[in-house]
């Protein structure tokens, strides 16, 4: 049976984000939309806003959505903020009080290098990577989430950077993308383009999805 409240919700969302300066967050539900996951995995939760969206999104078609969100909550501070080219999260207290009226919830607090080991025995629908923004960081967060994946499992990478060939030395996902194979991955560069300053720079910034084509 379809939500129509949440079909409502993630149109309206969807409209708001194309006639916005963010508009690549449109792709997130129109994937999900989409492909109907019941199963979600994000690194990166920041405040929750697109965890809640996600899961409302996939609730309109599936009751029963399972969420894993994995950051470093208030572990975060200043230093690792500006190492990471991040943002300052909500608690996990405080994200879990969101998030726990919409859905089945299990919050990760921690680096992802040793958390995302916690997760045990699971294969997921859709995962959103959109943590750290070091190169490393990310390459650590595609790795580990190998384990999470089987086929038709979605992945989504934020921070695909555009024209900036010093920034993408050391941070976004352009390398990491750039890497996978074809063969297994069904591999698509999102059209919206977004544009913001960070550090006195100017950076384009798109979205890409990956689709595993086999359980291997």
């Amino acid at each position: 049976m379809i939500n129509f409240i949440n079909l409502i919700l993630t149109i309206l969302r969807i409209i708001k984000y194309l006639i916005s300066d963010t508009k690549r967050y449109s792709i997130i539900l129109l994937t999900i939309f989409y492909y109907r996951p019941k199963s979600i995995i994000e690194i990166g939760v920041y405040r929750g806003v697109r965890a809640k969206e996600m899961i409302q999104a996939a609730q309109i078609f599936n009751k029963n959505i399972e969420y894993f969100g994995f950051d470093l909550f208030e572990m975060i501070n200043k230093k690792i903020q500006r190492k990471e080219l991040s943002k300052i999260p909500y608690s996990k207290k405080d994200i879990k009080n969101i998030l726990s009226k919409y859905a089945k919830v299990k919050l990760f607090k921690g680096y992802t290098s040793k958390t995302l080991n916690k997760l045990k025995n699971k294969k997921v629908d859709l995962i959103f990577i959109d943590g750290g923004h070091r190169l490393d960081t990310i390459k650590n967060d595609w790795n580990k989430s190998k384990k999470f994946q089987k086929k038709n499992t979605i992945i989504i990478f934020d921070d695909y950077y555009l024209d900036n060939k010093k920034i993408i030395r050391n941070f976004g996902c352009n390398l990491v993308v750039n890497k996978i194979d074809e063969k297994k991955y069904l591999k698509k560069l999102f059209f919206f383009t977004d544009t913001f300053v960070h550090l006195r720079q100017r950076l384009n910034i798109k979205m890409v999805l990956l689709k595993k084509l086999n359980n291997e």
